[in-house]
């Protein structure tokens, strides 16, 4: 009698994009909770974001829209040119509806403020497919 076939979730690989520390900190946290994450690495700016994306391969991008040197909203739009499959999700604590389009046309799967990241979770396996376990 042959075994049932075991089902193995790959862990999903997030990349974090903030030019605060403490916040790209927070997210850390917040995310390490969940076994079904690892945060493969963070950048400060978008220039560093896309050299990451591309070395990395992360399923997730979490996006600052707001950076130095180049912004989320360029940043997006160039990492979704090379890596068409990545989720990058903004996150500003600016969440007007102009950011909110912005980083849409960039082509940002999801839009988060900032004072919500503890929806970060559910938004990740809900663009994955993924079970989070709390």
């Amino acid at each position: 009698m042959d075994a049932a076939p075991t089902l193995r979730v790959e862990p999903i690989l997030i990349l974090l994009v903030d030019d605060f520390e403490p916040f790209r900190t927070i997210l850390r946290e917040v995310l390490e909770r969940f076994a079904e994450f690892i945060v493969v690495g963070e950048a400060g700016d978008g220039r560093a974001a896309i050299e990451l994306a591309l070395s990395l391969e992360p399923q997730v991008v979490i996006m600052d829209v707001s950076m130095p040197h180049l912004g989320g909203v360029e940043a997006t739009r160039r990492i979704k040119r090379i890596l068409p499959g990545v989720h990058v999700i903004g996150v500003s604590l600016n969440d007007d509806p102009y950011t909110q389009d912005a980083m849409k046309a960039a082509g940002s799967s999801a839009f988060l403020s900032k004072n919500c990241t503890h929806q970060l979770p559910r938004l990740i396996g809900t663009l994955t497919a993924t079970v989070v376990q709390n």
